[in-house]
């Protein structure tokens, strides 16, 4: 009888102990996903209010350095290169025509290390680690702030259009998108389908949390000294990159899936398997490059990934129509650089309305009525979410008062989803261990959108300002048109077709991986 209990307990203590093990496992993934969500949102929360601090200051002071050097340098010039408004010299158009160039040369040139850096970093991302990727992007944003920040200082010595080199920096890491696309592949690693769009909607949130109290803090602090809150949003950058070096490391969770993924592939499993061999330098270079063009090349055979590359290259209008609004309306309504800050505060509360909730509201009602759920739900915001663009830029083109303009910038508020629905969609239409590269091509298609916006807003700022009235909303009036394409660009999406390779991989079956 003694024998029989020991066959009989044995299974059941074998079974206890598997499900101690399976608890304990999601026990770790979830402190690991609380961490995550904890350290990243500290970083967003630093690096946006510490850039949204120092966004009116660094205008004021750019615009402070322009109008003294031509004050300066006015004598030497002809009367007819150079006319100051006698109320305010540095309203004038000439002193606005060069700050808009050197403001959106800047804005271009700091994205041209993500353009052509992105890629590599993503894949090495997808073979190293996330986190390796995450500290050289923090170096670069450290060290390209600073340099910035030291042209101004020396503005007596350096020519302000030195701010430009600020780039070369950003190539250690890659830019601003790589990091930021690389801490949203942590999220993508560990959070299930279901909960990825909500953590994305949280991070954000507390970037919006930003806007709304760094912009007034940066007012207030500019009624004293513009170089307050500028040297101040530096430290608080600086604050931010510390917190990111405690995110832990996903990569594992992202091999998982990609495991699992090739396991189904019976008929490529024989390849993965081959033997390990030391290989010489040229051999090692050539796999490189083999590997290179194999996590790359899914993106030219499936035209939903290209619509999304189309997709994020006009999305990032948004983001970068943020110095030229101040700009604009500083011009438009005689306001102080302090004042038309305001509107950044502004627009975040609204944007913070939309994504704690106008957004989980939308997300509730179409699942419990709609049946609408994933990719489909994120397609369908992401049309909803475009036209809002459209219209809210729009508006604050054509605004004749401040009212109307701000009402513009309501709408365009809530349309600021449409950068996250399309991610969360562009997630869902690639194989999982595909995402790493993807979130890269998105980020240099993004990078583009800035390169080719900072440049043509100021072209367009200044021939808005030599005709004057309703042409000073030309800027605005481009960033609504290109809304236009990129709604029309998620309509194209099909999202009900099959992911190469993965028709014997459904939905259910990919969200306990990391669940």
């Amino acid at each position: 009888m003694d024998a029989l209990d020991d066959s009989e307990a044995r299974p059941l203590l074998a079974g206890n102990a598997s499900m101690h093990s399976t608890t304990a496992s999601k026990n770790r993934r979830n402190r690991k996903k609380f961490l995550i969500l904890v350290v990243s949102a500290i970083f967003i929360l630093a690096a946006d209010f510490g850039t949204n601090l120092s966004v009116a200051p660094q205008t004021a002071i750019f615009e402070q350095i322009i109008c003294q050097k031509y004050s300066e340098l006015g004598g030497a010039l002809n009367t007819t290169d150079i006319t100051f408004d006698t109320m305010n010299p540095c309203k004038s158009e000439t002193v606005q025509g060069e700050l808009a160039l050197v403001l959106g040369y800047k804005e271009g040139l700091d994205v041209l290390p993500t353009m052509f850096l992105s890629i590599p970093y993503g894949v090495l991302s997808d073979h190293w680690g996330r986190k390796s990727v995450i500290c050289l992007g923090i170096t670069g944003l450290i060290l390209s702030e600073l340099w910035t920040r030291l042209v101004c200082l020396w503005s007596s010595v350096l020519p302000l259009r030195l701010v430009w080199l600020s780039s070369i920096w950003k190539i250690i890491g890659g830019g601003d998108q790589v990091l930021i696309a690389t801490a949203c592949v942590t999220v993508a690693d560990i959070f299930p389908e279901e909960e990825m769009s909500t953590a994305l909607f949280t991070l954000m949130s507390w970037a919006l949390v930003s806007d709304i109290v760094a912009s007034p803090a940066s007012a207030y602090l500019m009624t004293y000294d513009p170089w307050i809150p500028y040297i101040l949003g530096f430290i608080i950058i600086s604050i931010g990159c510390v917190a990111i070096l405690f995110l832990p490391e996903t990569l594992e969770y992202a091999q998982a899936k990609k495991a699992d993924a090739q396991r189904r592939r019976s008929d490529t499993s024989i390849q993965l398997n081959e033997p390990s061999i030391k290989l010489s330098t040229s051999q090692l270079l050539a796999r490189h490059i083999h590997e290179f063009k194999e996590a790359t090349q899914f993106m030219w055979k499936d035209s939903n990934t290209l619509w999304m590359i189309l997709i994020a290259f006009v999305a990032m209008i948004s983001k970068q129509s943020t110095n030229i609004l101040l700009q604009y309306t500083s011009k438009r309504f005689n306001w102080s650089i302090a004042k038309a800050s305001l509107l950044i505060a502004l627009r975040g509360s609204f944007g913070l309305f939309t994504f704690s909730v106008m957004m989980p509201f939308l997300t509730w009602m179409v699942g419990k009525y709609f049946n609408l759920h994933g990719k489909h739900r994120d397609h369908l915001f992401s049309q909803l979410t475009g036209i809002l663009c459209i219209i809210g830029f729009l508006v604050i083109g054509l605004a004749p008062t401040p009212e109307i303009l701000i009402g513009g910038l309501v709408i365009a508020s809530m349309g600021a989803a449409f950068p996250i629905n399309t991610r969360s969609l562009a997630t869902l239409l690639v194989m999982p261990d595909h995402v790493g590269t993807l979130y890269s091509a998105l980020a240099i298609s993004q990078s583009m959108g800035a390169f080719v916006a900072g440049p043509l807003f100021a072209y367009l700022f200044r021939i808005g300002m030599h005709f004057g009235g309703v042409w000073l909303g030309l800027p605005f009036l481009q960033a609504s048109f290109f809304f236009v394409i990129a709604t029309a660009a998620v309509w194209r999406i099909k999202v009900n077709r099959e992911l190469p390779g993965m028709s014997e991989i459904s939905t259910g079956e990919r969200r306990p991986l990391v669940s």
